[in-house]
C-alpha cells in the first residue's frame, strides 16, 4: 500500500532552456509503494522532469522534496544520495565487463592487501549471482560471463536486480521494454510489481497507455511540458486516457471512462 506521505513531491516546477519553457507548473506527488505511470509523447515534458528530479536540471522555479525535505542542491549525485535507479532499455550496462562488474559498476567493493587497494571479485561474484538468481537468468549464465551473452529481457534483470540489492527507494523505468519479445515484457513488467509490492516508489515511462495501464496504480499524462492528466487506475480506462494524449488534454466529460468495478 502506498505510504500517506508523499515521497516525491513536486510544487509548481518551471524550467526554461532560454526562451524554450520545457516545465510549465508541474505540481505531483509521488508515494512509496506505488507503481505510477508517466505517460506521454515525444517531447511531452516525461523525460525532463526525470531529469530534474535525478539532480541533472536545476528547475528555473517551484521546489522539489524528497521525504519531506526540500532539495536545495541539484547534481548528478543527487539520485545516489536519494537512492534512485534509473532502467532504460539502451544504456546502464557495459557489454564487454561481466555481469558481476556491471553488478556493482560504480559501487566496486575494495579489499587491501598489503595496503593496496585491489577489486573484492570473490564478493562482486557471490552477492550477484545470490541476486541475479532470483530475478530471472538463466541457469547456465555465470556471473563471471559477459553482458553481450544476455538477451535484452536479462539485462533488465541485471538492473532491476540492483536496484534491490543496493536499497533503493525509488526505480525508474526509462520505455523499459523496448525491443523485448512478449515474454520478455511480461517478465519486466512483472519485476516491476514485485518492486512496487516492496515498498519502491515506481515510476514508469512509456508511450503505451495500454501496457501501462495494466500495471500502474496511477497514471500521469504530459503533454508540451505540462501535466494534463493524474488518475487512479480505476478512475479512467486505458480507451479514454488515449483520447486525452490524443486531444492534448481537452477531453470533455463525456469522454471519460466508464468507473471499472
Amino acid at each position: 500500500m502506498p505510504s500517506d506521505t508523499p515521497l516525491i513531491e513536486v510544487r509548481n516546477l518551471n524550467l526554461f532552456f532560454g526562451a524554450f519553457h520545457a516545465l510549465k507548473d508541474v505540481s505531483l506527488s509521488l508515494h512509496a509503494g506505488e507503481l505510477v505511470g508517466l505517460v506521454g509523447d515525444n517531447g511531452a515534458g516525461k523525460t525532463t522532469l526525470i531529469r530534474v528530479l535525478s539532480g541533472l536540471h536545476k528547475p528555473s522555479s517551484g521546489e522539489v522534496y524528497f521525504d519531506g525535505r526540500r532539495v536545495e542542491r541539484f547534481h548528478p549525485k543527487l539520485a545516489i544520495e536519494f537512492g534512485m535507479e534509473t532502467i532504460q532499455q539502451s544504456v546502464g550496462l557495459c557489454d564487454n565487463l561481466s555481469i558481476a562488474r556491471n553488478f556493482y559498476l560504480g559501487r566496486e567493493p575494495v579489499k587491501r592487501r598489503f595496503g593496496i587497494p585491489l577489486l573484492d571479485f570473490a564478493k562482486m561474484r557471490e552477492a550477484s549471482t545470490q541476486v541475479i538468481r532470483s530475478f530471472g537468468l538463466r541457469a547456465n549464465v555465470s556471473a563471471d560471463d559477459e553482458v553481450e551473452v544476455l538477451s535484452g529481457g536479462e539485462r533488465q534483470s541485471i538492473k532491476i536486480g540492483r536496484a534491490v540489492a543496493f536499497r533503493n527507494r525509488v526505480v525508474i523505468m526509462d520505455e523499459p521494454t523496448n525491443h523485448l519479445s512478449v515474454r520478455e515484457r511480461e517478465h519486466v513488467n512483472d519485476l516491476a510489481k514485485q518492486l512496487r509490492d516492496q515498498g519502491l516508489l515506481v515510476i514508469y515511462i512509456t508511450h503505451d497507455i495500454f501496457q501501462v495501464h495494466k500495471l500502474a496504480d496511477r497514471v500521469i499524462i504530459m503533454e508540451n511540458g505540462t501535466k494534463i492528466t493524474d488518475v487512479r487506475k480505476h478512475e479512467m480506462t486505458a480507451e479514454a486516457l488515449e483520447q486525452v494524449i490524443r486531444d492534448g488534454g481537452r477531453v470533455v466529460e463525456a469522454e471519460k471512462a466508464r468507473a471499472i468495478a
